[in-house]
């Protein structure tokens, strides 16, 4: 996040919007739209803004950097950041904006002491950075714009009508929409990762087909490396990122997912489940599982039997 001196900013004549005259008391986020837009001084605010663009052009300039938008385009401006507004006076002009505080996204924005290290801080933190130039200006294609249309045109009929749990479309909207355009603006990454998943998309599904297939067997991570004709930290680092968890983690959920099927046949003693699962030391297979369940393999087999 900036930091800027507002006292020294107004004094300067620089124009400052705070969200507490901008917006309702009891919702941190604000729906409109624009048929006619003036001139807008050097100016900043408290809250996040975006504007999409269906008719119209003017010039955007961020932090003394010029912007044409023109009709399709769409801009952020995270808080305190120094922007204003040029228009030709006879331009037709149509804008839907949305404006909201951090806060709204999670409430653990407005506590400025507390580690802004937690999920929905991905959300925002690609717009809190010196070089804004990505997201001054998104020319959008015609698949994303038409997304990005009828999300803000959603938003600003619940904004409107204000019909019971509103409140809970806008933001679900607004996070749809943060997701889309943090794609936009980090194209580049994008792109490298589907050409990634396209690289290696044969070989990993070759081996999660392996893992599945021998769930039972005693799998060696050596084993699966030398399936996948790679390293050890090479393949341990993208299996990662393919299934969203350690070659060992991956392989343990699986085993207890079988287990709890096996579990519900009675003709199957504990025993029998453990090595049909590829744990093969009762010990600790009986470890494991209470310790991803909270509860032993006997106590699950009994409830699962008084269930059925």
């Amino acid at each position: 996040m900036r930091s800027i001196d507002i006292e020294e900013l107004t004094r300067s004549g620089v124009i400052y919007f705070n969200s507490k005259l901008e917006m309702l008391e009891d919702l941190h986020c604000k729906m409109y739209k624009l048929c006619r837009l003036y001139n807008l001084w050097t100016h900043f605010h408290d809250y996040f803004q975006i504007w999409y663009v269906s008719k119209g052009e003017f010039i955007h300039t961020v932090d003394n950097r010029p912007y044409t938008i023109r009709k399709g385009d769409l801009f952020v401006v995270a808080p305190f950041t120094l922007h204003s507004i040029h228009v030709e006076s006879d331009r037709e002009m149509e804008i839907i904006g949305c404006e909201f505080m951090p806060g709204f996204v999670n409430e653990r924005f407005d506590d400025q002491t507390a580690d802004q290290a937690f999920f929905d801080a991905g959300y925002l933190e690609h717009f809190w950075h010196n070089d804004c130039t990505a997201q001054s200006q998104m020319t959008l294609d015609g698949v994303t714009e038409g997304r990005i249309r009828n999300l803000m045109l959603e938003m600003l009929s619940e904004y409107e009508r204000r019909t019971p749990f509103f409140q809970m479309v806008l933001k679900s909207n607004l996070l749809v929409m943060l997701s889309i355009i943090i794609r936009q603006v980090n194209g580049d990454v994008v792109r490298a990762g589907f050409e990634k998943s396209e690289k290696y998309l044969d070989i990993m599904t070759r081996v999660v087909d392996y893992i599945h297939t021998n769930v039972h067997e005693d799998i060696k991570l050596e084993h699966v490396c030398t399936i996948a004709n790679m390293s050890k930290s090479t393949f341990c680092s993208l299996f990662k990122e393919w299934t969203g968890k350690t070659f060992n983690r991956y392989l343990i959920d699986l085993r207890i997912l079988n287990a709890m099927t096996l579990l519900q046949r009675p003709t199957l003693s504990v025993t029998d489940v453990c090595y049909a699962t590829g744990f093969n030391e009762l010990s600790y297979f009986c470890r494991i599982f209470k310790k991803y369940t909270g509860i032993s393999p006997n106590d699950f087999r009994k409830q699962a039997i008084r269930k059925s």
